[in-house]
Protein backbone atom coordinates (compact mmCIF):
# COMPACT_ATOMS: atom_id res chain seq x y z
CA UNK A 1 0.00 0.00 0.00
CA UNK A 2 1.24 3.47 -0.88
CA UNK A 3 1.55 6.52 1.19
CA UNK A 4 0.05 9.69 0.55
CA UNK A 5 3.27 10.83 -0.36
CA UNK A 6 4.32 7.92 -2.32
CA UNK A 7 1.56 8.79 -4.99
CA UNK A 8 2.19 12.55 -5.12
CA UNK A 9 5.85 11.82 -5.61
CA UNK A 10 4.59 9.46 -8.67
CA UNK A 11 2.60 12.28 -9.77
CA UNK A 12 5.30 14.87 -9.73
CA UNK A 13 7.72 12.32 -12.02
CA UNK A 14 5.08 11.14 -14.53
CA UNK A 15 2.44 14.02 -15.09
CA UNK A 16 4.28 16.28 -18.04
CA UNK A 17 4.00 12.86 -19.98
CA UNK A 18 0.90 11.95 -19.09
CA UNK A 19 -0.78 15.31 -19.89
CA UNK A 20 1.32 15.11 -23.56
CA UNK A 21 -0.90 11.98 -24.15
CA UNK A 22 -4.31 12.54 -26.02
CA UNK A 23 -7.20 12.62 -23.90
CA UNK A 24 -5.72 13.40 -21.06
CA UNK A 25 -6.91 16.54 -19.30
CA UNK A 26 -5.70 16.41 -15.55
CA UNK A 27 -3.62 14.15 -13.38
CA UNK A 28 -4.07 14.21 -9.45
CA UNK A 29 -4.06 12.03 -6.09
CA UNK A 30 -7.30 10.44 -4.83
CA UNK A 31 -8.23 6.97 -3.32
CA UNK A 32 -9.45 4.35 -5.00
CA UNK A 33 -12.87 2.14 -3.68
CA UNK A 34 -10.63 0.37 -1.28
CA UNK A 35 -9.31 3.21 0.80
CA UNK A 36 -5.59 3.54 -1.38
CA UNK A 37 -4.25 6.00 -2.44
CA UNK A 38 -4.10 6.08 -6.62
CA UNK A 39 -2.77 7.92 -9.35
CA UNK A 40 -6.16 9.60 -10.92
CA UNK A 41 -5.97 10.40 -14.87
CA UNK A 42 -8.47 12.41 -15.78
CA UNK A 43 -9.98 12.06 -19.66
CA UNK A 44 -11.96 14.01 -21.86
CA UNK A 45 -12.48 10.72 -23.74
CA UNK A 46 -13.90 7.70 -24.20
CA UNK A 47 -12.16 5.88 -27.21
CA UNK A 48 -10.65 2.46 -26.46
CA UNK A 49 -8.00 3.19 -28.81
CA UNK A 50 -7.08 6.03 -26.73
CA UNK A 51 -7.14 4.31 -23.55
CA UNK A 52 -5.05 1.38 -25.22
CA UNK A 53 -1.96 4.17 -25.30
CA UNK A 54 -2.01 4.56 -21.44
CA UNK A 55 -0.37 2.79 -18.81
CA UNK A 56 -2.44 0.45 -16.47
CA UNK A 57 0.04 0.77 -13.67
CA UNK A 58 3.27 3.59 -13.13
CA UNK A 59 6.33 2.37 -11.44
CA UNK A 60 4.27 -0.52 -9.70
CA UNK A 61 1.52 1.36 -9.00
CA UNK A 62 -2.33 0.93 -9.99
CA UNK A 63 -3.63 3.91 -11.96
CA UNK A 64 -7.48 5.08 -11.75
CA UNK A 65 -8.76 6.40 -15.25
CA UNK A 66 -11.63 9.05 -14.58
CA UNK A 67 -13.71 10.31 -17.71
CA UNK A 68 -15.37 13.06 -17.39
CA UNK A 69 -14.89 15.89 -20.58
CA UNK A 70 -12.73 18.69 -20.50
CA UNK A 71 -11.99 21.01 -17.56
CA UNK A 72 -14.19 24.31 -17.75
CA UNK A 73 -13.36 27.34 -15.61
CA UNK A 74 -16.52 28.74 -13.81
CA UNK A 75 -17.22 32.14 -13.80
CA UNK A 76 -16.38 34.04 -11.16
CA UNK A 77 -19.27 35.10 -8.72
Amino acid sequence: MATEQEIRDLKHRHAPDLLARPGVNGVGVERDDAGEYVLAVHLDTDDPETLKQLPEEIEGHAVKYIGGGPFRKLPAQ
